[in-house]
């Protein structure tokens, strides 16, 4: 592939995904690339490119063929400690009116952080309520957790609420393996119906002009996706999280993503911010 052709495939990346893929990934490109070629009998670059640009479904396979996907429950858990015993009781209170939370997960990839926010609220809701039903885990509450990603891959898996014995049991302590999750025949844990009925997986591509969200939320989650973006990119996504976040809502970032210079939200702790 000459530099000419990757600069090609980047910048249609780019236009239709907000995705930036520098020269550095040139030789990833081509390796992830070469897979899907070979699937589909082709043997120059040029020919997958004329197809991506034609066949809207195997341009998003392309993607998922170059996205990476690192994850695990409780990721940066001090963001979780701090929606555990700062965010949630607040909200709670707020709330208890109507008793309706909407939270998104934006880029969740294969599904770990939004089982993770729902594993939180479940328990929280738990420790108020004194027990855990799993006929009723909600105790009443309307609670809907949105979880998005512009990779179709990683959202199959996420629906299907599979993982690995060994990295779950990890990242999890026994009782909440207990309360949460199912040991299926093949050896790995499966979410429960009651945590997956709370969660929503749909695709989304962070470049579109407008969402179709018809309701405010209370808190955003999207954390680790904003560095593959430029600054255009990155300010074109604020400023839909500020559009869609309730008044005072929560927006949480990734460890290595910050907002220096920003109006439209507050700092209130290690990568999360209130929306001003």
């Amino acid at each position: 592939m000459s530099d000419e052709l990757f600069q090609l495939f980047a910048r249609l990346i780019y236009d239709v995904a907000g995705i930036q893929l520098s020269g550095q990934k040139k030789t990833l490109v081509m390796t992830r690339f070469q897979k899907r070629l070979r699937m589909l009998g082709l043997t120059r670059y040029e020919e997958y490119l004329q197809l991506v640009r034609e066949d809207r479904n195997e341009f998003i396979l392309m993607l998922n063929s170059i996205t990476t996907n690192t994850t695990k429950f409780f990721r940066e858990n001090h963001h979780f400690d701090f929606l555990r015993e700062t965010l949630l009781p607040h909200l709670l209170q707020q709330k208890r009116a109507t008793r309706e939370i909407r939270i998104w997960s934006a880029g969740c990839s294969s599904g770990e952080e939004p089982y993770s926010i729902a594993i939180t609220l479940l328990e929280k809701l738990k420790n108020i309520t004194g027990g855990y039903d799993r006929n009723d885990p909600c105790r009443g509450w309307d609670i809907k957790i949105l979880a998005t990603d512009i990779s179709t891959k990683v959202l199959a898996a996420a629906q299907e609420g599979g993982y690995n014995a060994e990295s779950l049991q990890a990242d999890l302590a026994n009782p909440l393996l207990a309360t949460y999750f199912e040991r299926a025949d093949d050896g790995r844990y499966l979410v429960r119906p009651g945590v997956k009925q709370l969660v929503r997986f749909r695709r989304l591509n962070f470049k579109e002009q407008s969402y179709p969200f018809k309701k405010s939320f209370d808190l955003i989650f999207c954390r680790n996706v904003m560095i593959y973006f430029d600054d255009a990119m990155k300010q074109h996504l604020l400023a839909r999280f500020h559009q869609h976040l309730a008044p005072h809502g929560h927006l949480f970032l990734g460890h290595s993503e910050t907002m220096f210079g920003n109006r439209l939200f507050t700092p209130v702790h290690i990568t999360v911010y209130r929306k001003q």
